[in-house]
């Protein structure tokens, strides 16, 4: 088999990972690397020519594949389309252009007949894509949902484990390195809504606006939710999920009361949990590592050998091409959305402040399935409140007028309760 030529942008944590994995393989051959610093230390010598010109790797006549694990929006979306127009293919880990940029991107390859390869987008190790474009391929796919961020994963599950604060946890993330020094697009949701984009894309064939997305963090959760988890039953994991529900999709990021029963609720640590619905196959669970560099490094060196066992073969590409419409896939109203919540208040401890609350769901067409008063501290009192299925555009309006009351002593906490489907909307 005739050797293929790679290049590379970005040789960081992933793109070590890839010279490690490529540094012994027969059929592909790395031959330039893109650096931001040249006097960077590093782990091992890629055995190929390292420059902080990136445009001379995507110009290299030579290279047939454009390995891209830069990551962020721009200059990567400017070099992925470059590439293309010169019909390279492309090899990205690149969750965010691929959600903000995926119509454009994938009608370009299709037209310059090379393709794109992005198994390392989602879920790092676990063969997620690769299993619903060719392994499901004869199903009609219901919904993806699941655990599709480690960060946050492992933040959540120091919490529920040792009691830890947010802020103790996160800071333990950064220190083992599952987080960054800005965790922002993790801890409120961003890296997610990315990766729920690029499900949808796959699933129901057109990518969702990642700013169309419903998307709510972990940043407000607090210790004391994960006793109350624990005390009816639930573990707490951030869900992402797109869904064909009544012949709409859903797509929504945020952190779920998940039944201890279910699958999910044992996903710990970093690791990710996806779970796949189709009509003929019904539920199906992957679980694994969903980031660090090995693991991500090997979805991306699998995807360049299942690219490099057909890339001498005539018209390949268009076997390989993702059938993602050039349009953005329109969601439902996410106030629509039903699911049961679970709400916690810190309330002064004063006399008819249950019944304020009550008038307050009432007003807003909220059913209580079950109302706990708990321990008084400093003249306060923490109101536990689970509802009956209700739509997300009622919980959110009638948590905003509380906000307003003197009674209130801190914001709510409100997390849905994950029924393990795909909910409803109205």
């Amino acid at each position: 088999m005739a050797r293929v030529v790679v290049g590379m942008l970005g040789m960081g944590v992933v793109g070590t990972g890839v010279v490690k994995l490529l540094s012994n393989h027969k059929t592909l051959t790395l031959k330039r690397v893109a650096v931001k610093d040249l006097d960077k230390k590093r782990d091992i010598d890629p055995g190929c020519q390292i420059s902080i010109n990136a445009e001379e790797v995507v110009n290299d006549p030579e290279i047939e594949v454009l390995i891209e694990v830069m990551g962020g929006e721009q200059p990567a979306l400017d070099l992925i389309v470059k590439a293309i127009e010169s019909r390279k293919h492309i090899v990205t880990a690149n969750k965010e252009v691929l959600a903000k940029h995926g119509p454009e991107l994938f009608k370009l390859a299709r037209e310059k007949e090379v393709a794109i390869f992005f198994e390392a987008s989602v879920a790092g190790g676990i063969p997620l894509i690769s299993t619903i474009q060719r392994g499901l391929g004869a199903n009609e796919l219901e919904s993806i949902l699941g655990i599709l961020n480690g960060t946050t994963n492992f933040i959540l599950s120091e919490m529920e484990e040792k009691g830890e604060s947010f802020e103790a946890a996160l800071a333990k993330a950064q220190a083992l390195g599952f987080a960054e020094a800005d965790p922002t697009n993790d801890v409120e949701g961003f890296d997610v809504a990315y990766k729920v984009s690029i499900l949808a894309a796959l699933a129901f064939g057109q990518f969702v606006k990642p700013d169309d997305i419903y998307r709510r963090g972990i940043t407000h959760i607090e210790p004391i939710d994960f006793e109350h988890a624990k005390e009816f039953g639930y573990r707490i994991k951030l869900i992402g999920r797109a869904a064909r529900i009544n012949g709409n999709v859903a797509a929504r990021v945020e952190p779920c009361m998940v039944p201890i029963k279910h699958p999910l609720a044992s996903v710990s640590g970093s690791n990710n949990g996806i779970v796949v619905n189709g009509h003929a196959v019904g539920e199906l669970m992957m679980v694994g590592p969903g980031a660090g560099q090995l693991p991500t490094a090997s979805a991306i060196v699998g995807d360049l050998v299942n690219l490099s066992t057909a890339l001498r073969l005539q018209d390949f590409a268009s076997y390989f091409h993702s059938p993602v419409g050039d349009q953005w896939q329109k969601v439902t109203d996410p106030e629509n959305w039903i699911s049961p919540y679970y709400i916690r208040l810190e309330v002064e401890d004063h006399p008819g402040v249950i019944g304020k609350i009550g008038s307050i769901f009432g007003a807003n067409q909220i059913s209580i399935q079950s109302i706990i008063q708990r321990g008084v501290e400093e003249k306060g009192a923490s109101v536990v409140i689970i509802t009956h299925p209700v739509e997300t555009g009622r919980v959110e309006k009638a948590i905003a007028t509380m906000k307003s009351e003197e009674f209130i002593k801190r914001s709510a906490t409100c997390i849905a309760i994950f029924d393990g489907k795909s909910s409803s909307v109205k």
